[in-house]
């Protein structure tokens, strides 16, 4: 697959990290940096969407007075 280079600015511990994980995991820290992007892609195309859907779902509910009052029990 043909690949693209992205230049990023991390704090100083953020990278300590990537380092850290890089060299525990025994790969580069391109590779550990495209899989967190690739992690963090998935979760916004996939969860984010659902998650904004159940909210929006709420609200709706929420002013059409179809909400149950919560209890403690």
């Amino acid at each position: 697959m043909p690949t693209s280079t992205v230049t990023g600015r991390v704090p100083e511990d953020l990278r300590t990290q990537i380092d850290e994980i890089a060299k525990a995991e025994k790969r580069s820290i391109s590779n550990v940096v495209e899989m967190a992007l690739e992690c963090f892609v998935r979760q916004y195309t996939e969860l984010h969407p659902q998650f904004k859907e159940d909210i929006l779902s709420g609200l709706s509910q929420m002013d059409a007075g179809e909400v149950a009052p919560y209890e403690r029990g």
